[in-house]
C-alpha cells in the first residue's frame, strides 16, 4: 500500500521535509516512489509546496496521506478537488485552477499544468516573537514607571526640604557668630 509521507532531511535540528510517496513498509527515509513537494516548518509562518496533478493523481490511485501531509493537503484545497475529480472532472482543469489558470485555457496551454506553483504560506502570520515580547516589556514598564516617578518626586522634594534646612541651620550658626 503506497504512502503519502514526510521524509527529513536538513541538519540536526533544522529540519526540512519532503513529501513523497512510499510504500508503507519502507522506512521513513528510505526508498520512495515519487517527491512531489517539501515542507519548510522553521519559516515563519511555515511553507510548503505540493505538486497538485501529482498529488490529486496518487490520492485518486489509493495512496493514503499520513496525518501530517493530511493537513498540509486540506490547506491547500487538494481533497476538495480530490471530490470533484471522482465526480469526472479532469486533473489538468483543477490543476490549472489551483495554479489561476482558467479551464479554457488549459486545453491550449498543457505545460502551464507542469509548472511548480507559488509555494503555499500555511496561515496568517502570528506576530513575531520579538514584537509580543517587546509589547508585554513595554507594559510592564509603564506599571511599574508611574510609581517610581512618584517615588523620585517625593525623595527629590525630601531632599530639597533637607537642603533647605540644613541651609537655614548654617544661616543660624554664622549669625550667632557674628553676634560674639
Amino acid at each position: 500500500m503506497l504512502r503519502i509521507r514526510l521524509s527529513r532531511k536538513g541538519k540536526k535540528r533544522q529540519p526540512s521535509y519532503r513529501v513523497v510517496v512510499a510504500e508503507k513498509e519502507s522506512k521513513r527515509d528510505g526508498r520512495i516512489v515519487e517527491n512531489i513537494g517539501h515542507y519548510n516548518p522553521l519559516t515563519n509562518p511555515p511553507t510548503f509546496l505540493i505538486e497538485e496533478a501529482r498529488a490529486l493523481h496518487w490520492l485518486s490511485v489509493g495512496a493514503q496521506p499520513s496525518d501530517a501531509v493530511r493537513i498540509l493537503l486540506n490547506k491547500q484545497g487538494t481533497f476538495d478537488r480530490l471530490a470533484r475529480v471522482h465526480a469526472g472532472e479532469s486533473i489538468d482543469a483543477l490543476v490549472g485552477e489551483y495554479q489561476g489558470v482558467e479551464v479554457a485555457e488549459v486545453a491550449k496551454a498543457a505545460p502551464v499544468a507542469a509548472k511548480t506553483p507559488a509555494p503555499v504560506v500555511a496561515e496568517e502570520p502570528a506576530p513575531s516573537l520579538v514584537a509580543e515580547v517587546s509589547e508585554k516589556v513595554g507594559d510592564a514598564v509603564q506599571v511599574v514607571a508611574a510609581p517610581v516617578a512618584s517615588a523620585v518626586d517625593t525623595v527629590k522634594e525630601a531632599v530639597e526640604a533637607a537642603v533647605e534646612r540644613v541651609t537655614d541651620a548654617i544661616e543660624a550658626v554664622l549669625d550667632a557668630d557674628e553676634e560674639e
